[in-house]
C-alpha cells in the first residue's frame, strides 16, 4: 500500500463561517480519498451532512455516483428551528433527550446552525415524564455537542408592573443561565403572548441581559414588535435610537409584526433582524393556505402535514433579503419537509 494522501489535495476551504470543501481524490484509483474539510468544526459537519445527502442508498451499501467538488458557505448566518418541549407541540413533549439529539443532528444535514428552546412557557403537563427544566438543560448541551447555537424563546405573559412577578421572572432566567452550558441568544416577543407596553419591556430586557452576561457574555438579547400598534413601534425604535444597548442582537420579524422591509429600514445598521416565520399552521396563521377546500380547512384544522415547498420558496425569495436569517416557529414534525425548505433555501437560495 501507497502512503496516504496528504491534506494538500483538500485545498481550502471557503473563509466564511460554516462554510466547507468537498474534494474527491483519485490520486491512485484504486483508494480514492474524499476530503471534507471545514472553515470551522461546524462547517465540516454540514459538509459531512451534503454528502449524506448526495449518497444513493442501496441495500447494505452506499454509494457515490460521481466524485464530488464543493465549495459552499451560506448566505444567511442564522439558520434555524424553534423545537418546544411543552403540552402546545404536537410531537416534541413526547420526546426524550435521545431523540431530540438525533432530530437536532439531522438538521444540521440541512444546514441548521440554530436551535430554539422554549424554556418557560405553556406549564400545561405534557405526556412525558422527563422534567422540563432538565430538558431545557439537555436541550443547551445538545447543542454544545454539535457547535449550535442555542436560542430560547420566552414571552412576557404576565403585567410587568407587578414587582413580584418580574422579580421572580429574573430569578427563574437567572437559574436557567447558571444551568446552561450554552445559550446564544433570547428573544422575548413584544406580544402573542403578551400585552405590556414597550416602556416596560424594554427595561425588563435591560435586566434580562444583566443576568445573561454573568453567565454567558457572548450572548445576545432580542425583541419582536408582534402585537404592537404604530405607536409601539415608534417607542421601540425611539429607545433603541435614544441608548444604542451593547447587549441588544437585533429585532425579530414574525405573525402580526411589522413588515420586514421596514423594520430593517428603521433599525439602525449595527444591531441584526431575524425573521420568525410560521411554518407549521395553515389556518388562522400567518400564512394560510389560500382557496383551501373548507373540507379540509375544518376536518384537518391549523397542523397537518403540510408541505408547501413551492409557496416557503416564494417567501424566502421576497424577504430574506431584508433579514440576517429565520428561526422558524414549529410546532411538530409535521412540518419537516418545510424545515427542510427553509434551511436549504437559507443556505444557498
Amino acid at each position: 500500500m501507497g502512503p496516504a494522501p496528504t491534506l494538500m489535495y483538500a485545498r481550502t476551504p471557503p473563509s466564511a463561517g460554516d462554510g466547507y470543501l468537498i474534494r474527491t481524490d483519485i490520486t491512485v484509483p484504486e483508494r480514492p480519498v474524499l476530503w471534507i474539510v471545514g472553515s470551522d468544526p461546524r462547517g465540516a459537519l454540514y459538509g459531512v451532512g451534503r454528502l449524506l445527502r448526495t449518497l444513493e442508498c442501496r441495500k447494505g451499501k452506499a454509494l457515490l455516483p460521481e466524485p464530488l467538488e464543493v465549495s459552499s458557505a451560506p448566505v444567511y448566518s442564522i439558520r434555524g428551528h424553534q423545537l418546544g418541549y411543552r403540552a402546545t407541540a404536537n410531537s416534541y413533549d413526547a420526546w426524550s433527550p435521545e431523540q431530540f439529539d438525533r432530530y437536532i443532528r439531522e438538521l444540521t444535514f440541512f444546514g441548521v446552525n440554530c436551535i430554539e428552546g422554549i424554556p418557560f412557557q405553556d406549564d400545561r403537563p405534557t405526556v412525558n415524564t422527563f422534567p422540563r427544566a432538565k430538558m431545557n438543560v439537555e436541550q443547551s448541551r445538545i447543542c454544545a455537542r454539535y457547535g449550535l447555537d442555542y436560542w430560547i424563546w420566552t414571552p412576557a405573559d404576565f403585567d410587568l408592573k407587578d414587582a413580584a412577578l418580574r422579580k421572580g421572572s429574573l430569578e427563574r432566567f437567572e437559574t436557567l443561565f447558571r444551568e446552561c452550558p450554552r445559550i446564544s441568544a433570547v428573544f422575548v416577543p413584544g406580544g402573542d403572548p403578551g400585552s405590556n407596553s414597550p416602556e416596560l419591556v424594554m427595561p425588563y430586557l435591560a435586566d434580562i441581559a444583566a443576568l445573561l452576561g454573568r453567565y454567558h457574555p457572548g450572548a445576545r438579547v432580542w425583541l419582536s414588535m408582534q402585537g404592537y400598534d404604530g405607536f409601539g413601534q415608534d417607542a421601540v425604535y425611539r429607545w433603541i435610537e435614544r441608548n444604542r444597548p451593547t447587549w441588544l442582537g437585533g429585532l425579530v420579524g414574525g405573525p402580526s409584526s411589522p413588515p420586514l422591509h421596514e423594520v430593517r429600514a428603521r433599525l439602525p445598521k449595527q444591531y441584526g433582524l431575524r425573521d420568525y416565520p410560521d411554518i407549521t399552521h395553515c389556518v388562522r396563521c400567518q400564512f394560510p393556505v389560500p382557496w383551501w377546500d373548507p373540507a379540509f380547512a375544518f376536518t384537518l384544522g391549523r397542523e397537518p402535514a403540510n408541505p408547501r415547498p413551492v409557496f416557503y420558496a416564494t417567501i424566502v425569495e421576497d424577504t430574506a433579503h431584508f433579514t440576517d436569517g429565520f428561526i422558524s416557529y414549529s410546532d411538530g414534525i409535521h412540518d419537516d419537509v418545510n424545515k427542510v425548505v427553509w434551511s436549504a433555501l437559507e443556505w444557498d437560495p
